[in-house]
């Protein structure tokens, strides 16, 4: 079970404000509070962690997290957006300073399972596009299969617009990372970017872009734009051994429709039913 934030956009805690309107810490404790009821083994955070780029900023941001990770006992992972500066994020939360303006394209494992971070950041611009370097860094990692296979973490997602503007930010290239995908062990792809949640292929891999924690954008507008400072989520992303699930969970309490029924409540409840929930098929095989 991994839990998939993005889009955190937090500042220096001395100028706390996206836009001088929005405080989007509260978003992500309560993100993370969510998220801690369903166990994740993996926090998977895809790009925009900070606004201004500022040291003070990515401080904050583990000071918010890392609490929960280390109760959960959870892996955290880092990818870096557009918003991010690439030293201050890697000195910060990769533990190292010396990356300069490198790509940060990293390598994690959970058990068999392997999250590969993609860097796709242009220094400097808002579009997206995966250098030659890391193109090829992605080819040879994937050159061998993972037991498990990959799940393919970066901040913009590989997928088509659908707000006109958006496609000033869009990832360019996006043929030349369906070739090296094709045909390898990547299994999903997580991104986010567009503060909006959205769902397609890439090289018929199931591509799952996870909204924004500080503001996202209003699709009543149509192919205009606007963002609101509303409809907050994370998404819950469950690993089986034949097949990748993505889940929306919306951020807010609302009036009750049906009563809560707790775990223990729901066992006796199918068991009265006589209803069993057979394990799935290699279910138990890899984390989920």
């Amino acid at each position: 079970m991994l839990a998939h934030l993005s889009d955190t956009h937090l500042r220096d805690p001395a100028d706390p404000l996206v836009r001088g309107l929005v405080d989007p810490r509260p978003r992500l404790v309560a993100a993370l509070e969510a998220a801690a009821a369903h166990a994740p083994e993996a926090l998977v955070f895809t790009g925009d962690l900070s606004d201004d780029g500022s040291p003070a900023s990515y401080t904050e941001l583990r000071r918010l997290v890392e609490p929960y990770a280390r109760d959960l006992d959870a892996l955290v992972v880092w990818v870096n957006g557009n918003h991010d500066d690439r030293g201050a994020f890697a000195a910060a939360l990769l533990g190292d300073p010396a990356a300069g303006d490198a790509a940060l394209n990293r390598v994690h494992w959970l058990g068999g399972l392997r999250l590969l971070c993609l860097d796709s950041t242009v220094p400097g611009a808002d579009h997206g596009e995966v250098a030659p370097a890391s193109l090829d860094w992605l080819a040879g990692e994937l050159a061998e299969p993972a037991p498990d296979g990959t799940i393919l973490a970066m901040h913009h997602a590989p997928l088509p617009v659908v707000q006109d503007l958006a496609a000033s930010w869009e990832l360019l290239g996006q043929a030349a990372l369906a070739e090296v995908i094709a045909h390898s062990d990547v299994r999903a792809v997580l991104a986010g970017h567009f503060h909006q949640s959205g769902f397609g292929t890439i090289a018929g891999v199931g591509v799952h872009a996870a909204t924004s924690l500080c503001y996202t954008q209003d699709l009543s507008t149509g192919r205009g734009i606007r963002g609101q400072d509303g409809a907050h989520g994370w998404h819950l992303v469950s690993v089986y051994a034949d097949t990748v699930t993505s889940t929306v969970a919306p951020l807010g309490h609302f009036a009750t429709v049906v009563a809560a029924h707790d775990a223990a409540d729901s066992a006796t409840r199918l068991a009265a039913r006589g209803v069993r929930i057979p394990a799935r098929p290699g279910r138990d095989a890899v984390p989920g």
